[in-house]
């Protein structure tokens, strides 16, 4: 290296990261307005969910004043949701909050199923079983996106 030389463009002293300001994966994208990274909130990075519910059967939709089965609540970051329904003769289907079995995506008994959902969606189920089935749930959000918008 030649005497004299300057790293001054690189924000400081030569192996100080501190100094380096403005360094993206892709520079000439801007953030969206209101925007924040990923897991500000926390001081983290997103974790995966894994949970297991229990579907309430189709036949008892309106009795009591009970619903579908929220088994995705709203959250502002996009994620990546698996769904693998147990290996019973019987079907549950997902979709928004009017879900039933003519309107419903069946899930394949045992397969995971993966669905990508945007932020603030909402994932409900039902099944056409007597009885409630459970349903493993995997989430994760999608780090793709650098940051995420405020929604409040």
């Amino acid at each position: 290296m030649a005497e004299g030389r300057s790293f001054s463009h690189l924000g400081g002293a030569f192996g100080n990261p501190g100094g380096i300001v403005g360094v993206r994966a892709t520079p000439s994208q801007v953030p969206a307005p209101n925007s924040e990274p990923l897991g500000a909130k926390t001081g983290a990075p997103p974790r995966v969910r894994f949970y297991s519910t229990l579907v309430i059967p189709f036949v008892g939709i309106g009795t009591r004043g009970d619903e579908p089965t929220q088994i995705v609540p709203p959250t502002p970051p996009n994620r990546i949701v698996i769904l693998t329904a147990p290996v019973v003769a019987f079907t549950i289907y997902i979709g928004d909050s009017g879900v039933s079995p003519a309107t419903g995506l069946a899930l394949v008994p045992g397969n995971p199923y993966e669905a990508l959902l945007v932020g603030l969606q909402e994932l409900y189920a039902v099944t056409d079983a007597p009885v409630y089935l459970p349903l493993q749930i995997q989430i994760s959000p999608v780090l793709f996106a650098e940051r995420e918008r405020k929604t409040g």
